[in-house]
Parts: C-alpha cells; sequence; structure tokens
C-alpha cells in the first residue's frame, strides 16, 4: 500500500516528463536540424544542485552519457568547438523542460542578439541568477532595462577609464616586489594573485577607497574579500539558497557561511553608500564627475530622482542600487583575474608572440614624455597599444568567461538558419530557447585554417607602404566576448584598459616562461600545459581549469 502510494507520484511525474518530451521532440524535428536528446534541462535548479552527483553518467560506454555535458549552461566551456565539428554550426538540445536551438552562426547571432525592438528576452532561470541584491542591468528587460542603463552608463566615463589604468598600473608595479622572492608560480597561485589584484583595483575604481580586503572592519563578520570570494565560489548554491529562510543551527556549514557571506556584502555596499551619500555635496561642481563608479552610479541615481516629479520612476531603489554594484564588481573581480590567469600560459606558450606584444609596450612607455596627471599618460598610452588589444581578444576568444546566453521570443519569429541540407526557415515560438554558442563562434572554421591556433595577429592590419598597424575584426565571423547588440557590456573597456595596464607593467620588465618538471623536455611541457588550456576548462562564472596546480610559469626579467 505505501509502496503504491509512494510510486504514483512518482510514475504520474515521469509520464509527464516523457509527453512533453515526445512533444518537444516533435517540435524540434520540425527545424531540420541535428537533435540532441537530454533527460534533464540546464534551466531546472535542483539540477543544478544535484548535477555534480551524476558525474559518473559522462563515464558511460558507448556514449551513453555524453548528453552529461549539455546539462549546464557553462557547456561550451568545455566542450569548445567539438559540437560544431559533429553537428554543424546549428543544432537542437531537446529536453523535456524545453527546446533550445543552438546556434555560432554568425547571421543567427547577429538577429536575435542584436534586434532593437523588445522581442528577445534572456529567460528567468538565467536572466535572475545574480539578483539576490537586487535587480540589475542585466536582469531586467524593456524599459526597466533602460532606466537601469541610464543610470549605470555614466560610471564608465573616460575619466573612470583614467583611474583604471593608473591604478592597474600602481597595483601591478606592487605585485612586482613579490615575484622577486616567487617568481615560480602554478597557476591556481596565479589564479589566487589575480583575484587579489583584481579586487585590489575594483576596491579603489568601483568603491572609491583603499582598504585592507584581508581585514575584518568593526561591525563586520568577515573581510570584503573573503565574503566576496565565498559567494563567488560557491556561486549556484547561492543562487539556488539565498532565498532559504531557516535558523542557521539548521544549516549545514557551507550554507551557514554563504548566509552570513551574503549578509556581510550586502552590509559593506550599504556603509559605502552611506558613507558618499553623507560626504557628498548637494550638486557636483559643473563640468566634473564623481571619481568612482558607486559615486557615479549613486550621483546619477540622485539627479533622476530630483527630476522625476510629473514623469514615470526613472531612478533606482535602494536594493537595485546594491543589485548594480554587485554585477559590476562580480564582472570586474571575476572574469578580469581569469582573463589574466589565461594570458600567462599563453604568453610563456608563444615567445615571439610575447616578444611582439613586448616590442609594442616598450615603445609607447619609452617614448612617452613625463605626465603630470593621469589622464595624460592614459591618453598618451593606451590609445597606442592595439597589439595588448588584440591579445586580450585573442585570449577571449579560447577562454571566454560566458557560458550558454539563452534567449526566447514574446512572439513567434522567423530565423534564416543553415540546416545540413541548405539554407532553411525556420519559426521560433515563445518558449522555445536560442542560445549562442560563444565557443563555437570563436573557434568556427570561419576564422581559417588556424581556427585552433593561438595568434592575436589575426586582429591587426599593417599597412604594405606605411607600416602602421591597424586593429581589425576578421570579416564573416561572430565575435561576443562582451557580447554583441544593445545589450553589450558595459564594462567592455574598462576591462580593455584594466588587462593593458597589468600588461604594461609586466611585459616591460618580466618574461613570463613555462616551468619543466623533472626530467621534462621543454617539447613535452609546452604540450601538457597547451593540453590543460585547451582540454581541461570549466565554467563557474568565468572560465576555469581544472587542475591549475598542474602547470606553472616563472618570471624572467628581461
Amino acid at each position: 500500500m505505501y509502496l503504491y502510494l509512494l510510486g504514483l507520484p512518482v510514475s504520474l511525474l515521469i509520464a509527464l516528463r516523457l509527453s512533453k518530451w515526445i512533444r518537444n521532440y516533435i517540435e524540434a524535428g520540425s527545424y531540420g536540424l541535428p537533435i540532441i536528446l537530454l533527460p534533464v534541462s540546464f534551466n531546472e535548479p535542483l539540477w543544478m544542485l544535484f548535477r555534480p552527483l551524476f558525474a559518473w553518467v559522462e563515464h558511460l560506454p558507448f556514449g551513453l552519457g555524453n548528453w552529461y555535458l549539455y546539462t549546464t549552461m557553462g557547456w561550451p566551456t568545455e566542450d569548445n568547438a567539438k559540437s560544431v565539428s559533429l553537428h554543424g554550426e546549428n543544432f537542437v538540445l531537446c529536453s523535456p523542460v524545453d527546446n533550445t536551438v543552438v546556434t555560432c552562426e554568425p547571421a543567427v547571432c547577429n538577429k536575435v542578439w542584436t534586434e532593437t525592438r523588445d522581442i528577445w528576452r534572456m529567460p528567468p532561470a538565467q536572466s535572475q541568477l545574480f539578483t539576490f541584491f537586487g535587480q540589475n542591468v542585466s536582469s531586467t528587460h524593456g524599459e526597466d532595462w533602460k532606466r537601469h542603463r541610464k543610470v549605470t552608463i555614466q560610471a564608465f566615463s573616460e575619466r573612470t577609464m583614467a583611474g583604471v589604468w593608473s591604478e592597474a598600473r600602481r597595483q601591478t608595479k606592487a605585485l612586482k616586489q613579490s615575484l622577486e622572492g616567487e617568481s615560480e608560480r602554478h597557476l591556481g597561485r596565479v589564479r589566487s594573485t589575480f583575484d587579489v589584484l583584481a579586487m585590489q583595483v575594483l576596491t579603489v575604481i568601483a568603491w572609491g577607497q583603499e582598504a585592507d580586503l584581508d581585514g575584518v572592519p568593526a561591525g563586520h563578520a568577515m573581510s570584503l574579500m573573503d565574503s566576496m570570494g565565498f559567494i563567488l565560489k560557491h556561486i549556484l548554491l547561492t543562487v539556488v539558497f539565498n532565498s532559504l529562510h531557516a535558523p542557521d543551527f539548521l544549516l549545514p556549514g557551507t550554507l551557514r557561511k554563504l548566509k552570513l557571506s551574503v549578509k556581510e556584502v550586502r552590509l559593506f555596499m550599504q556603509e559605502l553608500v552611506l558613507a558618499y551619500m553623507q560626504s557628498s555635496k548637494p550638486t557636483q561642481e559643473p563640468g566634473t564627475r564623481p571619481a568612482s563608479l558607486l559615486s557615479a552610479i549613486v550621483s546619477a541615481n540622485e539627479v533622476e530622482k530630483r527630476s522625476e516629479e510629473g514623469k514615470p520612476r526613472s531612478y533606482l531603489t535602494d536594493s537595485e542600487l546594491y543589485g548594480n554594484i554587485f554585477v559590476f564588481n562580480l564582472g570586474g573581480y571575476e572574469t578580469t583575474a581569469s582573463t589574466l590567469t589565461f594570458a600567462l600560459p599563453y604568453l610563456a606558450l608563444n615567445p615571439v608572440i610575447q616578444d611582439w606584444v613586448a616590442e609594442e609596450i616598450l615603445l609607447h612607455t619609452h617614448s612617452s614624455h613625463s605626465h603630470t596627471t593621469d589622464a595624460d599618460d592614459y591618453q598618451s598610452i593606451y590609445p597606442h597599444l592595439l597589439r595588448t588589444r588584440a591579445l586580450m581578444h585573442e585570449i577571449l576568444r579560447h577562454a571566454s568567461p560566458a557560458p550558454l546566453f539563452v534567449k526566447t521570443s514574446l512572439i513567434p519569429v522567423t530565423l534564416d538558419i543553415t540546416t545540413p541540407t541548405g539554407p532553411s526557415c525556420i519559426t521560433i515560438k515563445p518558449g522555445t530557447l536560442v542560445g549562442m554558442n560563444q565557443y563555437g563562434a570563436h573557434l568556427s572554421p570561419r576564422w581559417g585554417q588556424d581556427a585552433a591556433s593561438f595568434d592575436p595577429r589575426r586582429f591587426i592590419s599593417t599597412n604594405a607602404t606605411t607600416g602602421e598597424e591597424k586593429f581589425v575584426m576578421p570579416e564573416d565571423v561572430a565575435y561576443t566576448a562582451w557580447m554583441v547588440g544593445p545589450r553589450m557590456c558595459p564594462a567592455k573597456k574598462f576591462s580593455q584598459v584594466e588587462f593593458a595596464g597589468i600588461m604594461v607593467e609586466l611585459l616591460r620588465e618580466w618574461r613570463v616562461e613555462v616551468v619543466r618538471r623533472e626530467g621534462e623536455s621543454e617539447e613535452d611541457a609546452r604540450e601538457r600545459v597547451g593540453k590543460s588550456l585547451r582540454d581541461e576548462k570549466y565554467f563557474n562564472v568565468s572560465a576555469h581549469l581544472k587542475r591549475p596546480e598542474d602547470c606553472a610559469v616563472r618570471f624572467v626579467r628581461r
């Protein structure tokens, strides 16, 4: 009797999922695209939580567990372009929950992601991931998104960029002192080093103050570094359990610390916003801008508050303010550290490229005059660092921080798409997802026969007569490291300037080399590190290496 009562709802649930799966499969078949069947979807929160327990599925014989890879939204990071080689630029992930048309075809990506009409939206399962401090510019749509964008975009002025440039160089100079005593570092140590460096830059540029990142201020139980770092390390747990209201004694240790970390980060933001409000003048001097991202956002928000009489609300609430501050810190901290961590081994593996980038850096830093302001130094050097910009683009082509971004249409939309039998036109109905396979796009054969090779020179065009170099984007490819269209990352230039400032200070005085294991040849060491960078990545907010301690780099003075 008890088994019957228990088995009946389970049987009904299985039958319901099977019926939905069959219905989705029939619809997927109408597209004329290859179909990959998945018993679960990465849009199911419970699966996100319990997925690691089923890792053994991937190792089943005869390819029976091949579906497991596609059940996390970060699967392209591990896949690179393997699925494109097997199935083409377009295919369908079919689960009982939804159908996802996965694409890396440039025309399709442009159609969906550059559409200016509000007919494509990110589904809540993805857009609401990082809203535990409040709605933000990444989570909103339509008129709400325009309101968030209007306030937050003002934080990324040229004055801010000059500050980013100066602070990135200053913090890297301090880092270089530690290289004298620890010239060899495994990539796990490199990652933790850049975690701290990225947070130090953000502390000044985003928060507007110097801070002891490891110190615990009065009234706090954790430091800013510990609390923010714990949230990022356990971001999926944060997403799933943030709204869980239970006494601490009922929670396991990890969830207790997670709950405390969220509370601490919120308190840090509240204190800094309050401190700015209390210390700032009622109005800004004409022609001046606040000195930090936080103060710029708060200042712009106050202007909107004062000008909203008789109009729809255009300012951000307190929770929305905190939500935006958090996502900007999330991007500036996690993705910056990831890009820099991959930069060093790629430079070590490609000494010719390293010398090529360093040549430009040495030319423009040596030829620059002494400058009295950050703005002068930034304006004199940064615009000329085309090779450094190309280096960052190539790193992000191979190690993008993005998962499978998906959108769904509000109305039926027709897409011109390439199928195995040729060009076709399909109709995407509301509820069907379209996912941008960024790694598939970045490593596509459209980039040429050397698509899998690391060569930032592909982004540089040289005038045959004058020798003048120009940054260019290759034609007929999709490059979406900062997204494309109206919702392109507002901090794109921020990240580029920070990366350039750090590379200037590192490469003008140091070379980066691969560290060989005992008895290992140079060729074997390069093959081992290259394989790790290529085949052992995974996604957790950004790209990470599965075994970073297996590879190391050495800093050698020029």
